[in-house]
C-alpha cells in the first residue's frame, strides 16, 4: 500500500471539500466529496485499514471547521467504511445492479445518521421535512458519485490492497 497516495489523495479531497463545499451549497445542503473519496477507498483497500481512515478523514474533516457536530463525521464515515467493507468482500458473488444498491444504501444509511443529527428538531416538528431534506442531501452527493462512476466505476476496482 502507498501511504503516500492515501494521504495526498486524502489532504487533495479535503481541501476540495473545505474550498468548494460552501460554493456548492444549496440552502443547507452540500456535498461530501470526503465520503466520496472513503467510499473509493474502501473498494481499493482492506476493510481494517479503511476503517482507520474513514475516522482520520472524519476527524480532519471535524477539526477543521467544516462540520457543526464535533465527533458526527468520524461516526458515519467509520459505518461507510465498515458496511462498504462488507459489501467489498462480496464484490465478486453479486451482480453489478446488486453491487451498486449495496453502496447505495450505505450512502443513505450513511447521510440518514448525519440528518437524523443535524435536522433533530425537524424529525419531531415535521417528519415529511426531514424526509425531504435527507433525501436532498442524499442525492446531491449522489449525483456526484454517478458523475465520477462514469469516469472511473466502483464495480471495476477488483485488486483488494492490505
Amino acid at each position: 500500500m502507498k501511504y503516500t497516495s492515501i494521504f495526498f489523495s486524502g489532504v487533495v479531497v479535503w481541501a476540495l471539500q473545505l474550498i468548494f463545499s460552501d460554493l456548492l451549497a444549496i440552502s443547507t445542503v452540500r456535498p461530501d466529496f470526503c465520503l466520496i473519496l472513503v467510499l473509493y477507498w474502501s473498494f481499493q483497500y482492506s476493510r481494517s485499514i479503511v476503517i482507520i481512515l474513514g475516522f482520520l478523514m472524519g476527524l480532519f474533516v471535524d477539526l477543521s471547521g467544516s462540520a457543526l457536530f464535533f465527533g458526527l463525521s468520524p461516526l458515519t464515515y467509520t459505518i461507510t467504511c465498515y458496511l462498504s467493507g462488507s459489501v467489498n468482500q462480496r464484490h465478486f458473488k453479486l451482480n453489478t445492479f446488486y453491487f451498486s444498491i449495496c453502496w447505495i444504501m450505505i450512502i443513505l444509511l450513511q447521510f440518514f445518521v448525519y440528518c437524523f443529527v443535524q435536522y433533530q428538531e425537524l424529525w419531531e416538528l415535521n417528519t415529511k421535512l426531514f424526509i425531504i431534506n435527507w433525501i436532498g442531501t442524499s442525492f446531491y452527493t449522489l449525483s456526484f458519485i454517478g458523475i465520477l462512476q462514469t469516469i472511473f466505476p466502483l464495480h471495476r476496482i477488483y485488486h483488494v490492497k492490505s
